[in-house]
Formats: C-alpha cells, structure tokens, sequence
C-alpha cells in the first residue's frame, strides 16, 4: 500500500506541473496537492535528478523535463488519438452531411489524422501534412492559435504564406489578429480563403490539462455555410464532438479525475 501511495504521489505532482505553462514552485504545488513541502520537495527533485522535470535556477519553479516531452511524443501517439476519435467523427460528418476532418498539431506540422469526405459532389480531398495551407482553413487556425508565441514565429519563419484566393490572410499581422480573435470565440471559421465556394467551421479539442491538441472541423460550399442555420448546426454538432473525444481521451488516460489547480476547464461557446 505504502509503494502504491507513493507512486500516486509521484504523479499526481507530475501532472500539476506538466499543467502548469509557467512553471510551478514548491509551495504551490504543496497547496494545491495537499502534501508536505518535505515530500514535494523529493518527490520533484528525484523527477529532476532523472530527467522528467527540471527545476530553473533563478525561479526555483518546475518544469517538464526533456525526457518527459520525449516520452510525451511517442511515435504511435497520434495513431492511438485517431483510432479513439475516429468513430465519432465518422458520425457527426454522417449527420452533418458534409466533409469533416479531424487534425492535430506536432512540431509545427498540421497532421491530417482522421478525414470522413461529404457525399457531395463538390467537397475537398485533405492531404496528409497540412502545414502549408493551415492558416487559410478552420481546423489549422484553431491549431495555430494555440501556440506559444516561440512556437507561432516558428511557424511563420518556415511557412509562405501563399493568396489562394482573394480573401486569403497571407500576412503576419492579419493571421496573429485573426488567431487573437479565435481565442477569444472558441472557434475558427473561414469562407472561400484557401478555395473559392468553399466555406469551413472547427473547434479545438483540448487534453485533460486544458492544452488543445487537436481540432475538428467541417467544410461545405460557402452557399450552404454562409446561411445561419447551417453554420450554427454544424458549430453545436462540432462541438459536441469535441467533447465527447475530450471525454474518451480523458479516460484514456486517467481512471480518476485530474486535479486541478482550480476552476472548470473552459469549453468553446
């Protein structure tokens, strides 16, 4: 029992700091996990000593290790997130009758994972790596504006930002405005930006620590998209599969609740 209460120990503080974006320090992880500093003290300090976290030395605050990120990013990660999702995205694109695709990120690459095709006659064949057009569709701007600012420059460093079409944002400083207003909305939308008549919705999906990993959206010809009805029945049944996947990854990976340092996780409106 001692050995099994240790461990939970062990990872429930390795969970508080892989949540905590801006690093975490002895006292606050003491608070919130309701342990003595001794034993937080050892317990991230043999994390430290291993790899899993380390600790800065002007801040003393605790952050993810490079072997813990390495672990994090396992080759079959992102097969193991699709073969979940995949049955209900198949779903919502049968009851939105339109193209859905599920996407994540890594690395700066926007990855294809999951793409259920509309049984219209005009729909859009998804390729795999979808890192050059991303920022001109909805699933790739939700991506996008979940990256760190480092991440975001990145990003603009390596990608041309190419005009498809007239309405295409093909600037730096008209993207970053347009993924600070994602932010705030929940969701992404764009209308005849990366081909003309064609008009996309998505949403992000976030992981048990509140970091978006993946989105979900779905393409139609703008005439349908752009009419109230459509677009508000395609955002709920979105998001409505975003939650859901967000509650079978959760499963997944935790078979009790994760702590949180306070508050709900925020859902997209």
């Amino acid at each position: 029992m001692p050995i099994v209460l240790s461990l939970e120990k062990s990872l429930s503080l390795l969970e508080a700091v892989f949540q905590s974006k801006e690093g975490i320090g002895t006292r606050t992880l003491q608070q919130m996990l309701g342990y003595n500093v001794a034993t937080v003290h050892n317990i991230a300090r043999t994390f430290c000593a291993s790899g899993y976290l380390r600790q800065d030395a002007e801040s003393k605050r605790f952050f993810p290790g490079m072997r813990l990120m390495l672990l994090g990013r396992h080759p079959s990660y992102l097969r193991s997130l699709t073969a979940s999702a995949a049955p209900i995205v198949e779903e919502v694109a049968e009851r939105l009758n339109e193209s859905v695709l599920l996407a994540s990120i890594d690395y700066g690459r926007v990855i294809n994972l999951k793409y259920v095709p509309a049984n219209h006659a005009l729909r859009v064949q998804e390729p795999e790596d979808l890192s050059d057009h991303s920022y001109c569709t909805g699933f790739g701007k939700v991506l996008l504006a979940s990256l760190s600012e480092p991440e975001l420059e990145a990003y603009l460093r390596d990608t041309r930002l190419e005009k498809f079409t007239r309405k295409t944002i093909a600037t730096p400083h008209a993207l970053r405005d347009e993924l600070q207003k994602i932010r705030k909305q929940g969701y992404a939308e764009t209308h005849d930006e990366y081909c003309e008549g064609i008009s996309a919705v998505a949403v992000p999906i976030h992981d048990p620590w509140d970091t978006i990993i993946a989105s979900i959206g779905a393409s139609a010809p703008s005439l349908r998209m752009r009419k109230a009805r459509q677009f508000e029945e395609s955002l709920q049944g979105l998001q409505n599969a975003a939650a859901r996947i967000e509650r079978i990854w959760g499963q997944e990976i935790h078979s009790q609740p994760v702590k949180k340092s306070g508050g709900s996780k925020k859902k997209s409106k």
